[in-house]
Order: structure tokens, then sequence, then C-alpha cells
């Protein structure tokens, strides 16, 4: 079992992974285009050579960048393993968190939409804290703010 970086050798596994949580062919594609390219870091977690989770990080968007508490924040864009509840998400969350620190941020901020709030939870269970509800400026979805300092 290892945590590392993603090599576009996965991406088939990954894009299936991204099938699993959202079904929006826009942010679905979004996603999968940034695979390609240095809009985010993203890190996978596998076991026996199949890919169990991933996760991404990104310098976090302005519009997230108004919630933050201090300079320099992360935003963790995307964390999302085939199984919920067996460990994954809490390995990639702190691989994500150590390469975050090495980076120089500071803190990590996320935003949720209220048709994810299943995952809150998790955030919570990760010493994340709420902001509270607010609007994505892109498609105006409510969804929750989370921040957590590294």
């Amino acid at each position: 079992m290892q945590t590392l970086k993603y090599s576009n050798i996965y991406k088939k596994e990954a894009e299936e992974i991204f099938e699993l949580y959202w079904n929006d062919p826009e942010f679905l594609e979004e996603l999968n285009n940034s695979l390609d390219s240095n809009f985010c870091n993203f890190y996978i977690y596998k076991n026996n050579n199949e890919i169990l989770g991933i996760s991404g990080i990104r310098k976090a968007d302005n519009f997230l960048k108004d919630y933050a508490t201090t300079h320099d924040p992360v935003e963790l864009y995307v964390i999302a393993s085939k199984n919920k509840g067996k460990g994954v998400g809490n390995i990639l969350l702190k691989y994500a968190v150590e390469e975050s620190k090495k980076m120089n941020y500071t803190e990590m901020i996320c935003y949720s939409p209220e048709t994810h709030n299943s995952s809150w939870r998790f955030y919570e269970k990760n010493g994340f804290t709420q902001y509270g509800i607010v609007n994505d400026p892109d498609d105006g979805y409510p969804g929750m703010v989370w921040r957590r300092l590294i």
C-alpha cells in the first residue's frame, strides 16, 4: 500500500473513481481535464497496483480565499475513494496536508456542495471547521466552506 503523486498511467482508474461521486457532466469534464494539466497536484493511494482513491490540491481559488484565516491557503479540490469508510480518504488527506506544508501553505480550505453533505462528517472528523453555507460563484449552488490550519 502506498500513497504517491498521480501519473497519467492511472487516468482511467481516476476517472472511474470520480464517476462514483459526481454525475454533473461539466464538473466531470473539468476533473478529467485537470488530470492532464498543472491545474492541480493529484495524489493516489494504491494497493496491489489497484488505485483505491485520489485527492487533489491547488492554490485556493479567489472565491475561497475570502473565507481563509491565513494568507496562504491551499484548496482541497477533490478527495474520493472507491470504498467509503475504509480509511483511504484519511490517508489521502494526511498526505495532501504533508505535501501542502512542503509547499508552504498554512491552511487547507474547501467547498463542499449541499448535494455532497454526506461528506461533511469526514471533514469534521479530520479537524476542519465550518465557515458556513455559501453559494458557489460559478453555478450558484449552496455549499459548506470548510477550513483547517496545517
